[in-house]
């Protein structure tokens, strides 16, 4: 069901909670393997456990440190992806983020529509100044996307994400939320 609030959405999509319903979805994004490396995940999750995250959500970014929205679209209230803030840090008003997008979904703009709504809602109603994202230095999509939605390359991690043997350089953007700069 498609969210009423209007700061969580745009015309094409909104983010909303993690649902009980969403568990099979997740289960299969989560359990992708070829996107591990990207998510700096090393073992499957079970469908109990991610059951016992929708089920346990309170959605207290200041107690979890950390928050994810279902991406969704306005048509057909489909879920196509999930935007994370996490390593939330209230004294000094920063976190990370990050955002995945469903195979078939990439590609169409949804990502940098995603940012820009969460980067809203983390400026205005968490006071957040900062965001960061890790990519490694080979997804040059994830990289595009960053730069699109206003993120600037600050550095780079040698050798500091593991993909099987191979080690790969991260790179490191940031954002000043809009409310930090008005």
């Amino acid at each position: 069901m498609q969210n009423n609030n209007t700061f969580l959405q745009n015309e094409t999509i909104y983010l909303r909670a993690v649902e009980l319903s969403d568990v099979d979805t997740l289960y299969r994004w989560e359990n992708d393997t070829t996107q591990w490396a990207t998510a700096n995940t090393h073992a499957p999750l079970s469908r109990t456990q991610l059951w016992n995250y929708a089920n346990d959500y309170d959605g207290d970014i200041y107690a979890r440190r950390n928050i994810r929205f279902m991406i969704c679209l306005n048509e057909t209230n489909t879920a196509i992806g999930t935007v994370d803030i996490y390593d939330f840090d209230p004294a000094n008003s920063h976190a990370s983020i990050g955002v995945y997008i469903s195979r078939a979904q990439r590609g169409k703009g949804y990502g940098n529509q995603a940012l820009e709504i969460v980067e809203r809602y983390a400026g205005h109603c968490i006071g957040i100044r900062q965001l960061m994202a890790t990519v490694a230095a080979d997804n040059t999509a994830s990289q595009a996307m960053l730069v699109k939605a206003g993120y600037t390359l600050r550095g780079t991690l040698l050798n500091w994400l593991r993909h099987g043997e191979l080690y790969k350089n991260a790179l490191i953007y940031q954002l000043s939320t809009r409310q930090a700069t008005e």
